[in-house]
Formats: structure tokens, C-alpha cells, sequence
């Protein structure tokens, strides 16, 4: 019985190599060719692709050398407005838009202010998020000056929420104060400066005359 069931499997396997004999006899060029055309559509993808980050990272470079120019400038609205056509899309273009907008607040160009301001996507990173809060702050601003109480709120309160960074929150939460005492809310404004004291203790004595005993 188990010799039948041997000749049985052998009978199989012999027809099924043959029958693969044939498959790759008739089809193996096709085969080959095939995989051949993949290898290189592979080979072609990585070029392409090693090429497209070497080209985003020289781009990324010079948007880089171009800002520090700037920024050892005059900082004029428009040295950043350049970099933000030329380089928008990169890291460097990002903080120009920030850098545009806060030039052309400064300058009392609130519309364009507002569009540069608009043009900024936040930035990852621990750089990228206190460039993040330094843009609502900014944007803070902006509604102060639109006479935006409301708004200008709502941004002060975002930013210290988004901020780790000592410095920052204060800014924003001083700012925030600012406008609690501009709606006539003296015990809200008070409390910006104790939550600057809770999170970071260290600042304590600068607030001690803002803050009743």
C-alpha cells in the first residue's frame, strides 16, 4: 500500500515539474522581462525620489541662507514678503510669513499684517511651538488693534494654553490681562498673573504688586 501511495506521489510531482518545465519554457522570458521592468521602475522610484529630497533639502538650505540675510537686515516687511513667494513652502518660508506679518503690524499695515499672518501653518518641534504661540500672540495683537476684545481673548488664552515656554506665556498672559482690563474685569486680569505664578514660581516677585495679598 505505501509503495502505490510512493509511486502515487512521485507520478505527481514528476507531472507537476514537467508541467512547470513547460509554464517557464513557454513564459519565462515574459517572466524575467516582467520582473526586470519592475527592478527598474523600483530603481527609477528611488532615484527619483533620493533626487526630490536632495533638491527639497538644497531648496530648504538656501530659503535658510536667504532668511538669515534678512533677519541681519532691517527686517523689512518686504525682505520677508520675497522669501514667502520664493520659498513659501519651506521651513524658512513658514517663519517669513510670521516675520511679514508681525513687520507690517508693527508698520500699522493691518491688512496685510492679517495675510501674512494667514499664510503661517504651525511648525513642529519644541522651536516650532513657541514659534507657534508667538504667531496667536501676534494675531492677539492684530485683534487689539481691530478692536477685537473678543477675538484678541480668545487668541491670548490659546496661546498661553499652547505655550511651554516660560517667556511666552507671560507675554501672552500680560497681554491677556491687558484686555481683561480694558472690559472692566480687574478680578480676571488678576488672575492671569496668579496662573503665570502657578506654572512657573520662579516669576513670583515680578508679579507680587499685581497680585493683591
Amino acid at each position: 500500500m505505501t509503495n502505490k501511495v510512493n509511486h502515487l506521489e512521485n507520478d505527481i510531482m514528476v507531472e507537476t515539474k514537467g508541467k512547470l518545465e513547460l509554464f517557464f519554457d513557454k513564459y519565462g522570458n515574459k517572466l524575467l522581462l516582467g520582473l526586470g521592468c519592475v527592478t527598474a521602475l523600483a530603481i527609477v522610484f528611488f532615484l527619483v525620489s533620493s533626487i526630490a529630497e536632495n533638491r527639497e533639502a538644497k531648496r530648504e538650505a538656501q530659503a535658510d541662507a536667504v532668511l538669515a540675510v534678512a533677519l541681519n537686515g532691517e527686517g523689512a516687511a518686504e525682505d520677508y514678503v520675497a522669501i514667502v513667494e520664493e520659498y513659501g513652502k519651506t521651513k524658512a518660508g513658514n517663519t517669513a510669513s510670521y516675520l511679514a506679518g508681525a513687520a507690517y503690524l508693527k508698520a500699522g499695515d493691518l491688512e496685510n499684517a492679517k495675510l501674512y499672518l494667514e499664510k503661517y501653518n504651525d511648525a513642529k518641534g519644541a522651536a516650532g511651538e513657541i514659534l507657534n504661540t508667538l504667531v496667536l500672540v501676534l494675531r492677539g495683537d492684530l485683534a487689539v488693534e481691530q478692536n477685537d476684545l473678543l477675538s484678541a481673548e480668545a487668541l491670548y488664552r490659546k496661546a498661553m494654553e499652547a505655550s511651554n515656554d516660560p517667556v511666552t506665556y507671560a507675554d501672552a498672559a500680560e497681554k491677556l490681562a491687558l484686555v481683561y482690563q480694558a472690559m472692566g474685569e480687574e478680578a480676571k486680569a488678576e488672575q492671569c498673573y496668579k496662573d503665570v505664578v502657578a506654572k512657573y514660581p520662579e516669576q513670583a516677585r515680578s508679579y507680587s504688586k499685581l497680585i493683591s495679598k
